[in-house]
């Protein structure tokens, strides 16, 4: 290895020239200033020749954007480049500014008043997205106000019409991927996953509170109860009044009151499902079998009904008015509607699934009355839904956020939807893979996960009244106890006046035959004094 001075390489730049094809290559081991100074003058020496032109790119700097040179090429193809000839690649976008459209959607997109920023999760996803690709961005809304649906010249409206006609770089908003928006637009890859639900009004519980003597047990049980009632009564009465036990005082039984008369059966056996006993006690073996079994059987049905009993006091179920789409379709008091402009309005209209067109159907039936089941507002949907009657097809998230400041508000049992939110690109972008790329990255470091916990709804404690809070049992809470005392008096009136009505028919009846068993003996003594006197008569003529 031969020593290179400062001088030398100051002979070697003075010698060469920069039209000879002969090429300089060696290595400098110098101090920092030292080599800086050789490649200074060799840099300066380029740039005074004609036949070098240097290679540029343009770069973000502080305060503006500039070229900056990378290299140089010579007019024989000779190339002179740094390290890094293409410096913005490791730079993403460079700070290109792309075009945005958002549309409040909370908690993805929310706009303030105050600010006049745009937050939320997908706002967050955007941020994030800019820092790590180097771009700026600008947000507005679409003009006409719409998410997007299609029309029927195959042109779309809204953020997605946008996207189509290419008058935007990208959606800021929790598009919902969909088949047919699959065909003019591309998606990044999902960032969430969503389902859609039926919103409604809690019912009134005190509307249903005279049921809660019967909530305990369903309408089938009470309906096998009652038959076994009837049945076993029948069998009690059949059994104690055939039964040879009793043979030997047959005449005098009958006189007497018992389980051998079916109302005294029935009395007795219905007591029994109330755990009271009766009078009436069943003497042959048969009977007493007979009505153990029973009494065993009401004390399960009893015990049953008690604890169930206290838990419906304790426990206040609301009896929804439907569970799903098919309870929703088949009832004629709630009209219901969905956002308009959304995702939804696709999916009903091309839906196979016979409720879900049932559904629209009745959503274009109620839209001519009753515009505002479109409403592009969904929280005027949500006033529509307190004030009753109706039904509100959206994103869970986005209800149960109305949800959590409010406990008039309740979901129907049953999903309706699934599907999943993206970011949405021009077909066939270029940005795509990019774009979903970082979003996958983001997912996997946990930021969503954080974002949710910052800015996700927190559940709502019904304006403070804690769900585990005792509640006192108050009267309407048992007016179905009431009620029956009510119906009780009801029915001994009635049965009163029957009484009274067939006593005054026994009276009168009694009445009728005492007179007429009193005509009859007058008119018999009177025959008979008739017939005396005659015999009388008969002999003193006799006599003469």
């Amino acid at each position: 290895m031969e020593e290179v001075t400062s001088s030398k390489i100051d002979d070697l730049l003075a010698t060469s020239s920069l039209h000879e094809s002969k090429k300089l290559n060696f290595t400098v081991l110098c101090r920092l200033e030292s080599c800086q100074s050789f490649l200074k003058k060799f840099v300066n020496r380029l740039n005074s020749s004609c036949d070098w032109m240097p290679i540029q790119t343009l770069m973000w700097r502080t305060e503006r954007r500039e070229f900056s040179t990378v290299g140089y090429v010579n007019g024989n193809g000779t190339l002179l480049a740094e390290t890094d000839i293409f410096p913005n690649a490791k730079f993403g976008f460079n700070m290109r500014k792309l075009e945005a459209r958002t549309l409040p959607w909370p908690p993805f997109v929310k706009f303030d008043n105050k600010t006049k920023q745009y937050t939320g999760i997908s706002i967050e996803l955007v941020k994030q997205l800019a820092d790590g690709l180097n771009f700026t961005y600008e947000i507005k809304e679409p003009p006409d106000g719409h998410w997007g649906i299609p029309l029927d010249d195959g042109s779309w409206t809204g953020m997605v019409g946008q996207l189509q006609r290419r008058e935007i770089d990208f959606v800021a908003a929790p598009l919902t991927v969909q088949a047919q928006r699959e065909m003019v637009i591309d998606f990044t890859h999902p960032y969430h996953h969503e389902t859609a639900v039926i919103l409604m009004k809690t019912p009134d519980e005190n509307v249903s509170q005279w049921t809660r003597l019967l909530d305990p047990l369903s309408p089938m049980v009470f309906l096998c109860i009652g038959i076994a009632l009837s049945v076993t009564s029948f069998l009690i009465f059949v059994l104690e009044k055939y039964n040879p036990f009793y043979s030997s005082e047959n005449k005098e039984r009958w006189t007497k009151r018992g389980l051998h008369h079916f109302c005294d059966a029935f009395c007795y056996m219905y007591g029994a499902l109330l755990c009271q006993g009766s009078e009436h006690v069943a003497a042959s073996t048969t009977g007493r079998t007979f009505l153990s079994s029973w009494w065993l059987f009401c004390i399960v049905v009893a015990a049953t009904y008690s604890g169930n009993f206290v838990a419906f006091l304790t426990y206040q179920k609301v009896a929804l008015p439907f569970k799903d789409i098919n309870g929703l379709i088949a009832q004629n008091t709630y009209t219901w509607g969905t956002t308009g402009g959304t995702v939804y309005e696709t999916l009903f209209q091309t839906s196979e699934v016979p409720a879900v067109k049932e559904v629209w159907n009745g959503i274009v039936r109620f839209s001519k009355e009753d515009p505002s089941v479109l409403d592009h507002d969904t929280q005027a949907h949500i006033r529509k839904v307190k004030g009753g009657n109706y039904a509100y097809f959206g994103d869970r998230t986005l209800v149960e956020l109305s949800m959590a400041s409010s406990c008039d508000l309740v979901l129907a049992s049953t999903d309706i939807f699934y599907f999943t939110y993206a970011l949405g690109l021009p077909n066939h972008s270029p940005f795509e893979k990019i774009f979903s790329d970082e979003v996958i990255s983001i997912l996997e470091s946990g930021l969503l996960q954080v974002w949710k916990l910052k800015l996700w709804p927190k559940p709502g404690n019904c304006e403070g009244i804690s769900a585990t809070e005792a509640k006192s049992i108050g009267v309407i809470d048992i007016q179905i106890s009431f009620y029956l005392i009510s119906f009780g008096i009801g029915i001994a009136v009635i049965t009163l006046f029957i009484e009274r009505v067939k006593f005054w028919c026994f009276k009168t009846f009694d009445k009728r035959e005492r007179k007429e068993d009193t005509y009859d003996n007058e008119e018999n003594n009177i025959k008979t004094i008739e017939d005396d006197d005659v015999y009388s008569t008969i002999n003193e003529v006799s006599r003469c």
